[in-house]
């Protein structure tokens, strides 16, 4: 719940409830709340199956020095949402002060949910802490990505002061099934070293849950290699890992634009093997 702004800092935050409506048979958002500049655009419904496609709007473009943004995303049961940005999201140089996102997402059983943001900018100075919390209830289904860039590319900045923290935590049926942690400072020897970085970048994460009747090791399996072959295809430096029935890609290079390409083939393809979709790209995408 969106509750009082702390004094200290530049407080936002956005909470949004889709439900599936039998009558119409569409997915809405049945509640929405924000506090502060952070909004979501009008609804779209593209595809026949009636899920249903949101954008958060944040109009600063970006985090700065004292910002602390929150996001509380919930999805009933039969429900299927999915949300994005409409550009890359920016941590900004912060002089010292500190900056926080927070973003927790409750996907009921028989639900599905897609959080697809676009890339994060990282900017050298930026003190950034952010935390995102997925927790599905038994039969939910997930597909979702982080994207991060660190240092502006196009002005050659590398990452020499500030800091990163990034806690990452999926859950379900209140059991951890992923625990994914980030901590760096400026010119620290991991974003170097053939351990961590290896100079690179741009690194990425995708995670996929089945819906129930389809975690089955086999067929998993089956998807993944498939899933490999197309990375080959397409020529990215993508690995696919099976975490038990979390299927997980991760990318490390250099362009930003081929992660965003590769994760969104990915998709297209856990869509058709698992809801029988087409991969319905976000029109904001193409803007």
């Amino acid at each position: 719940m969106i509750k009082n702004a702390p004094t200290q800092l530049w407080y936002a935050a956005l909470e949004l409830g889709f439900e599936y409506q039998a009558e119409a048979a569409r997915t809405v958002l049945q509640h929405r709340k924000h506090h502060g500049p952070v909004r979501i655009q009008k609804m779209l419904w593209p595809e026949k199956t009636g899920v249903c496609h949101a954008i958060i709007v944040h109009p600063p473009a970006g985090i700065a020095g004292g910002d602390h943004l929150t996001f509380d995303m919930k999805v009933d049961t039969q429900a299927h949402a999915l949300v994005t940005t409409p550009g890359a999201g920016k941590w900004y140089k912060t002089n010292g002060k500190q900056a926080y996102q927070h973003i927790h997402i409750h996907v009921a059983d028989q639900a599905i949910f897609e959080w697809l943001p676009q890339e994060t900018m990282l900017f050298d100075g930026a003190c950034a802490n952010s935390e995102t919390h997925i927790h599905l209830d038994e039969s939910a289904s997930f597909i979702g990505w982080d994207m991060l860039v660190i240092g502006r590319q196009a002005c050659g900045e590398i990452f020499q002061q500030g800091h990163y923290q990034n806690i990452f935590r999926l859950f379900r049926a209140d059991k951890l099934l992923v625990a994914d942690s980030l901590n760096f400072k400026g010119k620290d020897r991991w974003l170097t070293s053939c351990l961590g970085m290896n100079g690179h970048a741009v690194m990425a994460s995708f995670w996929g849950i089945a819906p129930l009747h389809l975690r089955n090791q086999t067929l998993l399996s089956e998807h993944i290699e498939l899933i490999r072959e197309l990375m080959m295809r397409m020529n990215v430096p993508v690995t696919l890992t099976l975490l038990g029935d979390v299927i997980c890609a991760r990318y490390l290079g250099n362009d930003v634009r081929h992660c965003h390409d590769a994760f969104a083939a990915i998709r297209a393809k856990l869509r058709r093997y698992w809801y029988d979709l087409d991969e319905e790209f976000p029109r904001i995408w193409r803007t």
